[in-house]
């Protein structure tokens, strides 16, 4: 974008470190503004990289501000740049927050938000599914329509509907690349996709996520708009979304989808669709005899299953009757879909083959699962096999680091400022690398504690004494607390087992218990927590990260244990088994890294702006008896440490 005459004397840097500076342009546009040295040099680095096309990464610790200090430089420099997040929670926190307070502030320029199309409602869909819902007047439905009735107030984002459909309904109307007939579509001049295809194509910033951004990766660059620059933020995800994004997973269901389409039941033959029928029964009944799940009905597949190839095989003979019997009089439309339905016969056919066949053992990692909840036809288990890569490296190489530069960021990079263990995990090599300092004074704000606990974790029912002892040290930690805790666990055994100790206890009924898992979403427990008086919030997984509470409200974060992999996962199982055979150091160069980094996600949840203040609590005695102990708590922020609860009383007492 063009620079006025005083600005094009400046580097990119000087430039997005006048903005930043106090009687800069953000401090003329914001009374009482603060400037901040780590956003300032994080800015001055993109900037850098930008000018140079290098890779860079770089760590940017809670409160820095990495939002602003990469937008800024993309904004003054011109260069088009592909946003990727971990989430659509926060695509549009970037979108609806942060894009327009630089656009306000400091220069207008062209923004897109991009999701996956089945993300907006299909117009097409819309029509076969308004004599349905004359009949259920479903309310969210009619509220919806009163939208698409005024023009500009709506996008077509199902998301930001005032109201949520049912799923079974948005599962209806939501817009599918498998029914979508694009350009031959009656309604292709309103539609929502292409309406926002047509945005990203004239955005100078394009918000997308990780799972959109490695998609296109696989496609080739064909799917999102032209760009210069990729920045990749929350890029501790990266490996478990290119994961996630290049593994092949088939289901019973999707064959019997398949087999549902009308179009396929009327223009292919009928004995090779019941051959298709009867091999999808015995394949997935041939799977479940094949091992013994684990706890979570997991295993590894180490033998060619051929009940699953002679399904590949029927899959594929399908495909040829579709061709065989195609219609010859069709119209554009009908046409499109065809070819469609072909194809999608033909590619399920493929990926059968491989999610059964195991022809490529080193370079994938083959895994059943299957669920203990009953759903389905005949309440048959939810059943799935899968396919994935081994490493991500060399995809990730080829498909994205070796044709653009990247900027990839996170608050939880580097393992004490070491950014061996990410480079080694996504193959990103040749980065410039930058540790920002923390934007807190942990040492003032907060407190450290970690007990001297008597027992190790461990699983399974030899595991109640230390859940006890467990249960006791957070009963012991909230009273001092009064609530306002977040006790985070590495398992739904440990949360349940914990909180029964609790809500027996004494004390327990001076307590409002949040549990993830037991009616509300994520978003509405959070918001709970943050309305109830001396609440305490049990959660999992997705609360070790992504979720703010500014303030007096969350005053402790207790994590259960250090949060290492589960060892029987299939994936994490075989990369470690290949570590040990190409003799690598399997526990410090994988194993422990990843940990660290959890650990400081879920740590990093306490505090949120420079006021906060409160107690971070790991319970979990090997930090004192083994070796690494000492590596992970100096990877920690630097709060003064401490093994008496006493300390935590006066802490919450002062």
């Amino acid at each position: 974008m063009d620079s006025t005459a005083s600005e094009s004397v400046l580097s990119l840097g000087e430039a997005v470190e006048r903005d930043l500076r106090v009687g800069g342009s953000l401090a003329a546009a914001l009374p009482g503004y603060e400037e901040r040295p780590a956003q300032i040099e994080m800015a001055r680095r993109v900037a850098q990289a930008l000018e140079t096309g290098e890779h860079l990464v770089l760590e940017a610790p809670t409160g820095v501000g990495k939002s602003l200090a990469y937008l800024l430089p993309i904004v003054r420099s011109g260069k088009v740049a592909l946003v990727s997040t971990a989430n659509k929670a926060l695509q549009e926190q970037l979108f609806y927050k942060d894009i327009p307070f630089i656009q306000q502030h400091i220069e207008p320029f062209p923004a897109a938000l991009v999701k996956g199309m089945g993300n907006y409602l299909c117009l097409d869909l819309l029509e076969e599914e308004r004599a349905f819902q004359q009949y259920t007047r479903q309310t969210a439905f009619t509220r919806m329509e009163e939208l698409l009735g005024d023009y500009g107030r709506w996008d077509g984002d199902l998301d930001l509907l005032p109201m949520a459909l049912a799923p079974d309904t948005r599962g209806r109307v939501a817009a599918d690349n498998e029914r979508c007939a694009w350009r031959a579509c009656t309604f292709y001049a309103d539609c929502y996709v292409r309406e926002m295809r047509e945005a990203a194509r004239q955005a100078q910033v394009i918000v997308v996520n990780h799972t959109l951004l490695l998609l296109d990766a696989a496609m080739g660059g064909f799917l999102l708009p032209e760009r210069d620059l990729v920045v990749i933020d929350e890029a501790h995800h990266l490996e478990e979304e290119a994961t996630r994004a290049f593994t092949i997973t088939v289901t019973p269901g999707r064959v019997r989808s398949l087999l549902a389409q009308q179009r396929l039941q009327q223009n292919s033959d009928p004995a090779i669709q019941q051959r298709v029928q009867g091999a999808n029964t015995e394949a997935w009944d041939a799977l479940a005899r094949a091992g013994r799940p684990d706890a979570q009905g997991r295993q590894r597949l180490t033998q060619p299953i051929e009940e699953g190839l002679r399904l590949a095989g029927a899959l594929g003979d399908l495909a040829e009757s579709l061709q065989l019997k195609r219609p010859l009089t069709l119209d554009e439309k009908e046409d499109l879909l065809y070819d469609k339905l072909v194809k999608r016969t033909r590619v399920l056919s493929a990926d059968t083959r491989i999610v059964f066949g195991l022809a490529a053992r080193e370079e994938r990692v083959y895994y059943s699962e299957q669920s203990a909840a009953r759903r389905g036809r005949a309440g048959q288990p939810s059943q799935s096999a899968s396919a994935a890569p081994l490493a991500v490296t060399e995809l990730l190489r080829e498909k994205l680091f070796d044709r653009v530069p990247i900027i990839a960021t996170s608050a939880t990079l580097a393992v004490s400022g070491d950014f061996s263990f990410f480079r080694s995990r996504v193959g990103l090599a040749g980065a410039q690398e930058t540790t920002l300092p923390y934007a807190f004074d942990y040492r003032e704000h907060a407190l450290l504690y970690v007990p001297r606990m008597r027992h190790e974790p461990t699983y399974g029912a030899a595991g109640e004494t230390y859940l006890n002892e467990l249960a006791d040290e957070m009963a012991q930690l909230i009273e001092a607390s009064h609530g306002r805790a977040f006790l985070l666990f590495s398992s739904q055994r440990a949360l349940q087992h914990v909180l029964r100790r609790l809500e027996e206890a004494p004390a327990g009924e001076h307590f409002s218990f949040l549990v993830q898992g037991e009616g509300m979403n994520r978003v509405e427990l959070t918001r709970q927590f943050r309305l109830r008086e001396r609440a305490v919030l049990f959660g999992l997984k997705s609360f070790w990260e992504g979720v703010d509470v500014v303030g007096e409200a969350l005053s402790l974060v207790v994590v259960d244990k250090l949060p290492f992999d589960p060892p029987d996962d299939p994936v994490n199982e075989a990369r470690v088994s290949a570590m040990k055979q190409a003799g690598e150091n399997w526990f410090g160069g994988y194993a422990l890294p990843m940990a660290i980094l959890r650990l400081k996600q879920g740590i990093g949840r306490l505090l949120r702006t420079k006021d906060d203040r409160g107690v971070m609590a790991i319970l979990d005695k090997r930090l004192y008896t083994k070796s690494y102990g000492a590596q992970t708590l100096h990877a920690l922020p630097p709060a003064l440490r401490t093994a008496d609860i006493a300390e935590v009383r006066r802490f919450f007492d002062e």
